[in-house]
């Protein structure tokens, strides 16, 4: 089993709806969508098909969902770990770091404010879908070798629910302050960060795998 440091971007969101992820963790599409979760559904869900659809035909209509956006109806949850792209004919490495691309999806791809989360995720190593306890590395080509658009953003794909204890901290980004900063050929830094206290540090008793920076 690997312990990976993960980031999941949030868009549209405040410091009230932090403190709440804090308290609640962080839920899927499909169970805010329904409120309550049917836990007897879970298993049903949990499935490659779904896995295929949540990465690859996100928001696309789903005739398994009425024809509605399968994103409404998904049980996983995006995170990145980060990502690198090997071009063999230049014999270079590009490294798509993690805070990156969860910038892009906390700021809805550089259009408004948002949240970046630090989260710890329980891999295998190997396809485990139907094991709600363990996320998928999308990643991994070893794992995952069927081609997708969206591979180099290092996708880490949880699982119906991202636990308060496994969220870290969050860090609030302004889309104006970003701008400002690489205007001037500067990185940029978040507004402030909140800390979870009911994170449970994974590494007091297992080695954690640090996303890509």
């Amino acid at each position: 089993m690997i312990i990976q440091e993960v980031l999941k971007g949030i868009s549209g969101i405040n410091e009230v709806d932090v403190r709440f992820i804090f308290e609640s963790g962080i839920l899927c599409n499909w169970w805010r969508k329904v409120k309550l979760l049917p836990a007897a559904e879970v298993p049903l869900r949990l499935t490659d098909r779904n896995l295929h659809w949540h990465q690859n035909c996100y928001d696309s209509l789903d005739p398994l969902e009425g024809n509605e956006e399968f994103s409404k109806h998904t049980p996983f949850i995006s995170a990145t770990a980060g990502s690198v792209e090997r071009d063999s004919f230049n014999q270079v490495n590009t490294l798509y770091p993690a805070w990156w691309e969860a910038l892009k999806f906390a700021t809805n791809f550089w259009t408004s404010d948002g949240w970046i989360f630090y989260c710890s995720a329980w891999t295998l190593g190997r396809k485990a879908v139907g094991h709600q306890a363990f996320s998928e590395e999308i990643r991994e080509l070893h794992v995952y070798n069927g081609f997708s658009l969206y591979q180099l953003e290092g996708e880490i794909t949880a699982k119906i629910q991202i636990p308060t204890t496994q969220i870290q901290k969050a860090e609030e980004w302004s889309l104006s302050d970003i701008q400002n900063a690489l205007a001037i050929g500067n990185l940029p830094t978040p507004c402030q960060t909140m800390i979870n206290d009911r994170f449970i540090d994974p590494s007091s008793y297992c080695n954690v795998r640090a996303a890509l920076s």
